[in-house]
């Protein structure tokens, strides 16, 4: 009899595991109104969509299915849904529900909306960057799970308390490049999101968005959730809150998300809605945060250089096999593309950076008239001044020997303290109010006014980096003046060539042969130091391969030789995978022998950049050329 019993409970035990599993939703619908913002498949497909995949095959089938399944699965959790096309979505709309889901392009918010919102993969960066928010472009390279997850978090414990089921996996070989790779830990608890993988070859699908970790929580507007398997850095934010806005980055639909997933995001939906109308009181004006210093110390190392080197002669190896693998298989008859047709003719450069080009490129080369070759200098003038450093431009920082001169910390509230107390002495005054304007928004005169707002607000400042390194009145959910604008660069920074705001420069020109009838169209890539863009990429990379772009006048004609290139490297770590560096032309033969005078040549690249740490959006740049 006892053992009947064990066996009926038991089985009932099963049977309730069996459906807990399955998430159909709640019982009852959540009483809330909510619009999704997406692609209406009544509606002509757009040349652009904010979704990415390294093949476009299944871009038709998804443009067909996604917003119905979002739609289905929004109605089966709450008690009213509305759906419409980005392209006639307009922000009157969202002042009629209670939270907007934004998953199209292009969708423009003005500054000061404040509805809760929910940014879905790319959306985030896209519809983010322009206002402000801590949601910008670190990598479309973002899978199928999650990582570093604040488990305790509302969103995974309310309506739906959602048992996460995590399992340990190795971690990420993106993880272990640069100065976190020392303590980050081989394997890691991951969470399952998705039910497909973006990066399979056989069966692709979208792929998510990370945002920069760097500074994403320096302020009591913003929190990170979780990170994500990808291609960066265990710092990377997969899902994150900028005000009332929530950045989920993995990109499936309700139909391809695990049903633990899909009652995470019934919770987010939720909890988004509690930060109604408490717009971010931070805008993001600074790439470069403090950890830009952690990496200048752990780059100056000889050793990490000889490393680069060894790597950069097996990468060269594997070039040479991979050409003659495709030299094979076009003597058998096989179609290689286009593509490889230009990787076939790129050639071999064994040229090797010196140590000297290194640390100049790394620590500056100012840096290096005072230090040379001496490493271990590097580090210490580094970690000397790790209190002092502040911006010079959107992703750069320099010393402040201001800072220095007064000996506190600059992210330190007793710096303000001590400079308030320098202008009602007046002690060096000049630089006390340099440093109370430099490190907050602040534009007082007298110290009698300094003194009056440290005193009023001591208790609510906070010091963001992402900010631009200021002190700042914790003001959020109050009404409040809006910040200014995100993202500026300093004038300092603006230059014909490459710079960190725009770190590739393209050109191009038409030059003809002797008898004016055939012409080269040559195409220039001049590419800031540290930085790179992509020659060859292996099938299932999610990085943006360089394509070159060229519409001819009518009568023109292009060689079928195709284009020719300069030598590309291969990336560390990364087999299979070749980047531009430094400089790169582009040539193709063109026959002009009927183009009528006043003809224009459109040409240029298709392109994304990236360094160690970030990659920026890809860009489209066109330069006509006159005939």
């Amino acid at each position: 009899m006892k053992k009947t019993i064990l066996l009926l409970l038991v089985m009932i035990s099963a049977i309730a595991v069996t459906s807990a599993s399955a998430f159909n939703g709640p019982a009852a619908k959540i009483a809330l109104k909510i619009l999704y913002v997406g692609y209406d498949p009544q509606k002509p497909m757009p040349a652009k969509l904010v979704w990415y995949m390294p093949s476009e095959k299944r871009y038709t089938e998804f443009y067909k299915t996604r917003m119905p399944a979002f739609k289905s699965f929004l109605e089966q959790n709450f008690t009213e849904v509305k759906t419409v096309d980005g392209r006639d979505y307009n922000v009157k709309m969202s002042d009629d529900v209670d939270v907007t889901i934004f998953d199209a392009y292009p969708v423009n918010l003005p500054a000061d909306f404040n509805r809760p919102a929910i940014l879905m993969a790319a959306a985030a960066p896209d519809i983010g960057m322009p206002i402000g928010l801590k949601f910008d472009w670190y990598c479309q390279c973002l899978e199928s799970d999650a990582l570093n997850i604040k488990t305790g978090h509302e969103i995974f414990n309310t309506p739906n308390k959602v048992n996460l089921t995590m399992v340990t996996w190795p971690t990420p070989g993106g993880f272990f490049n640069g100065f976190q790779g020392a303590k980050t830990p081989k394997t890691m608890p991951m969470w399952r999101v998705m039910t497909v993988d973006g990066l399979d070859e056989k069966n692709p699908y979208l792929i998510g968005m990370v945002a920069h970790g760097e500074g994403f929580d320096d302020s009591p507007d913003a929190e990170v959730i979780s990170g994500g398997v990808c291609l960066k850095n265990a710092e990377a934010v997969a899902l994150g809150r900028h005000g009332n806005y929530f950045m989920w980055g993995f990109a499936a639909s309700p139909d391809f998300m695990t049903d633990e997933a899909n009652q995470v995001f019934v919770n987010t939906i939720c909890y988004i809605k509690k930060f109604d109308r408490k717009s971010p009181i931070v805008k993001k004006i600074q790439q470069a945060t403090r950890e830009e210093i952690d990496e200048n110390i752990y780059r100056a190392d000889e050793d990490l250089y000889q490393k680069s080197i060894i790597a950069r002669k097996e990468g060269n190896e594997r070039l040479k096999k991979m050409q003659q693998e495709l030299r094979d298989k076009k003597a058998a008859g096989e179609d290689i593309g286009k593509g490889n047709e230009m990787f076939l003719k790129m050639p071999l450069t064994n040229d090797v950076q010196s140590f000297e080009d290194y640390l100049k490129d790394w620590e500056g080369a100012d840096l290096f008239k005072q230090f040379g070759t001496d490493a271990k200098l590097y580090r210490a003038y580094f970690r000397d001044n790790y209190e002092y450093f502040y911006p010079s431009g959107f992703q750069s920082l320099q010393l402040d020997t201001d800072a220095r001169k007064l000996g506190i910390s600059n992210r330190s509230p007793l710096m303000l303290e001590k400079c308030i107390s320098m202008l009602e002495k007046d002690e060096n005054d000049q630089l006390a109010r340099r440093l109370l304007t430099r490190y907050t928004n602040e534009k007082f005169i007298t110290s009698a006014q300094w003194r009056n707002w440290y005193e009023t607000n001591k208790g609510k400042l906070f010091y963001t980096e992402a900010g631009g390194f200021k002190f700042m009145v914790n003001t959020y959910g109050s009404v409040v003046k809006s910040a200014e604008s995100s993202a500026a660069v300093s004038s300092s920074e603006k230059a014909d060539g490459p710079t960190l705001a725009d770190p590739v420069s393209v050109t191009a020109r038409l030059v003809y042969d002797d008898d004016n009838k055939n012409s080269t169209v040559i195409i220039e890539a001049d590419i800031l130091k540290g930085w790179h863009i992509y020659a060859y990429l292996p099938k299932d990379s999610p990085y943006i391969l360089t394509e070159t772009l060229l519409e001819l006048p009518d009568g023109a004609k292009s060689s079928n030789n195709g284009w020719e290139s300069s030598a590309a490297v291969p990336f560390p770590n990364s087999d299979n995978m070749f980047v531009y560096e430094d400089k790169v032309t582009f040539k193709i033969k063109v026959n002009m022998t009927n183009v009528k005078p006043g003809s224009v040549i459109n040409c240029g690249l298709y392109y994304q950049t990236c360094n160690d740490k970030k990659c920026l959006q890809p860009q489209k740049k066109v330069i006509v050329l006159k005939v």
